[in-house]
């Protein structure tokens, strides 16, 4: 009978979307320590329009801290960062306090990795009405949209993700400033082209079964794009990266949000390159914050694919040159 119990409960888990997701913060002697990257007289150039203002390697932590592949802004100032192993963390930027309070959580059931369900989170959106977070995984045809206490959600179907293969889901994902949702998926949208990747349009957050709009995204030559955001006057910005025998380098690059249109390939224009070793790596998250000052922040977050002996887990913060964005 136990067993019964406990089968039952792990179905329930598994197939209601509104269950608890795991909240606990970090323990004393598994505290995060954001290191400084910036230290030394050679500065790190990534172009003309942007700068890096703070660059942090994180470690310590629990067994889920790294490869994180989302990152989104939360009102209260802190940032929120989901990893594609079925975990999430938000954090006070660590350019506030010496040893920033974080909170680690799960926002999938745990059985679900027993029950073989996709977990892996590629990209997520704050939905500014609610307060929601909507996330893409991939290696499935839905979307999850969280509460904004991140305890409960429910999933929607999307029947066009389900057309995308594992690997190459859901991306990039934003809900831009006038409502409509853009999603870019990795694969690329031809044969041998290194250059363009599919696009899907909805009116807002899709409701369970609904067809997108399609279009296409234009990347510099052999960069996937790996998120998006939209900067305050408008411009969409698109990271993304490619993957080198020297290692990771990483582009930004904007776009109209005018040309996202159905059936329209979307040209962008490159602002910034990360190249440096000292700060290089496979980010896969951003997002878009005001500092104190007024003046705009761009953050950054790597995916270290579990290879702590090559790659980091890195943030990111950089800042336009003055008066490029008000």
């Amino acid at each position: 009978m136990r067993f019964v119990k406990i089968s039952l409960l792990a179905l329930l888990l598994a197939t209601n979307g509104m269950r608890d997701s795991v909240r606990a913060p970090a323990p004393p002697d598994k505290a995060v320590v954001f290191d400084d990257l910036m230290r030394g007289p050679r500065a790190i150039d990534i172009g003309e329009h942007l700068a890096i203002a703070g660059a942090w390697a994180l470690r310590g932590g629990d067994g889920s801290l790294g490869n994180y592949s989302a990152l989104v802004a939360l009102p209260d100032g802190r940032l929120l960062t989901f990893s594609d192993r079925n975990a999430w963390l938000a954090f006070s930027p660590p350019e506030r306090a010496a040893r920033p309070a974080v909170v680690f959580g799960r926002p999938y059931p745990p059985v679900w990795r027993l029950q073989r369900q996709s977990s892996d989170v590629e990209s997520a959106t704050r939905v500014p009405a609610t307060g929601e977070i909507l996330v893409g995984c991939e290696g499935t045809g839905s979307l999850s949209l969280f509460r904004a206490d991140l305890a409960a959600f429910r999933r929607i179907r999307v029947p066009a993700l389900a057309e995308w293969s594992v690997n190459q889901g859901p991306e990039a994902m934003r809900l831009l400033d006038d409502g409509r949702l853009v999603i870019v998926g990795e694969g690329h949208a031809n044969t041998f082209d290194r250059r363009h990747y599919p696009g899907l349009l909805f009116s807002g957050v899709p409701r369970n079964g609904a067809a997108p709009r399609r279009f296409v995204l234009e990347m510099p030559e052999g960069f996937r794009p790996t998120e998006l955001a939209q900067l305050p006057d408008g411009r969409v910005l698109v990271l993304g990266r490619k993957f080198t025998l020297a290692g990771f380098r990483s582009v930004i690059v904007t776009a109209d949000p005018r040309a996202f249109r159905p059936g329209a390939t979307v040209r962008t224009h490159e602002i910034a390159r990360i190249e440096d070793p000292r700060v290089r790596d496979n980010y896969e998250g951003m997002t878009v914050t005001r500092d104190g000052d007024g003046q705009v922040a761009v953050w950054l977050v790597s995916d270290s694919n579990a290879m702590v002996w090559l790659q980091r887990t890195i943030l990111l913060k950089l800042r336009f040159r003055s008066g490029e964005v008000g």
